[in-house]
């Protein structure tokens, strides 16, 4: 098992903002190599999908674990390929967060509601889906990813981002970040 470390904003922004290359050969070590370690990593980190460019390898491919749905059971890891968007629904606004922006959220973020998408399974072979509710703002969030994209960038309102505090009875809540006090 190897989990690669994360790119995290802000320090490495200018790397989360780098558009990724297509994948070409899809016979190749690398990128077999680059499957497992995007799958590694996920495994060990409380999200849904990871995009190659959170470890700091700019080509198209995601891994992402479908099935976030209230009432669905959560699926398999797939990896997407070169994915693309060939529909997609309207944007409707919902919940956002990033492994690579930890423990900031928000619930402001228009996304489109459902996503008929293309791309190649790891076996190579071309996968047509379609997916909606959370699943499709995974995947929307992911091919962000994949063009340099950040959650933040479609924020409708900045004041809308939140991160959890320990209340003085131990109980996690969320808490504007423009509530809490600046730091000098």
């Amino acid at each position: 098992m190897t989990v690669k470390r994360l790119i995290y904003y802000p320090q490495d922004e200018a790397l989360l903002r780098q558009k990724s290359l297509r994948v070409s050969n899809l016979k190749n070590k690398r990128l077999k190599r680059l499957v497992q370690d995007l799958k590694d990593t996920l495994e060990s980190q409380p999200g849904a999908a990871i995009a190659a460019p959170q470890i700091g390898v700019f080509k198209r491919v995601a891994v992402a674990k479908f099935g976030q749905n209230d009432d669905d059971d959560e699926q398999p890891m797939l990896t997407l390929i070169n994915p693309e968007i060939l529909e997609a629904g309207e944007p409707a606004t919902g919940f956002d967060g990033c492994l690579s922006i930890p423990d900031i959220y928000t619930w402001d973020t228009p996304r489109p509601s459902w996503i008929r998408y293309r791309a190649l399974g790891e076996d190579g072979r071309q996968i047509v889906g379609r997916v909606e509710g959370m699943d499709a703002r995974v995947l929307h969030h992911e091919i962000d990813h994949l063009d340099g994209i950040l959650f933040l960038d479609r924020l409708r309102n900045p004041d809308e981002l939140y991160t959890p505090i320990a209340d003085e009875d131990g109980k996690t809540k969320m808490v504007r970040l423009s509530a809490l006090p600046r730091m000098s």
